[in-house]
């Protein structure tokens, strides 16, 4: 990929497995990832890297992931980034109901593959 610019995506999750988890999918996958463990570094990191992508977990220490999306959708900078709700709550989508950021929803425990598939699909990598 020389001469190309990578694709920026920013992963909030608590849980560190998964959050490593993911960050190798992506890393592998090119893109260039950043880390973010908590809710209330969220915003700063996301308003730093301005990445084409987040992948968001709902519940988070400090600042929950709907708090954030709703902070994104009020932020004329971030307000068309989109955003895939990585959750293992099942009311996720009826939270997210009518968000125009929220590209997708990936419920865990997940499938590599299918993650993969849907970040591809809403960074328009197809």
């Amino acid at each position: 990929m020389t001469g190309v610019l990578k694709k920026r995506i920013v992963i909030i999750e608590d849980e560190r497995d998964i959050l490593e988890l993911l960050n190798m999918i992506l890393t592998r996958a090119g893109y260039e990832v950043y880390l973010c463990d908590n809710g209330r570094n969220a915003m700063s990191l996301i308003k730093s890297v301005r990445p084409h992508l987040v992948l968001l977990d709902i519940m988070l220490p400090g600042v929950d992931g709907k708090a954030i999306a709703d902070a994104m959708a009020k932020d004329e900078d971030l307000s068309a980034t989109g955003i895939i709700v990585v959750s293992a709550l099942e009311e996720a989508e009826k939270m997210f109901m009518g968000h125009p950021q929220i590209k997708d929803f990936c419920f865990k425990p997940f499938r590599t593959s299918v993650l993969l598939e849907k970040v591809k699909k809403a960074m328009g990598d197809y």
